[in-house]
C-alpha cells in the first residue's frame, strides 16, 4: 500500500532522514514523507522529542 506521511514536531529537536537527505527538525516542523520513502529521525536534543505522524490514506 503506497502511504504518505507528514510528521508535525511538538517538542524537542532532531535529525530527519528521508531516502538519502537529512535535515534538523524542531518544535513547529512539519516534515513531508512521500509514499516509499525510506524514513528515520533521531532524536538530537537533550528533551523528549514528541511529534505527531498523520498517514494518507488513513
Amino acid at each position: 500500500m503506497n502511504m504518505s506521511e507528514v510528521y508535525y514536531i511538538l517538542t524537542g529537536r532532531g535529525e530527519m532522514h528521508i531516502d538519502e537527505e537529512a535535515q534538523t527538525v524542531e518544535s513547529g516542523s512539519a516534515i513531508y514523507i512521500p509514499s516509499n520513502a525510506r524514513r528515520f529521525i533521531d532524536n538530537s536534543g537533550g528533551e523528549p522529542l514528541i511529534f505527531i505522524c498523520i498517514v494518507d490514506p488513513a
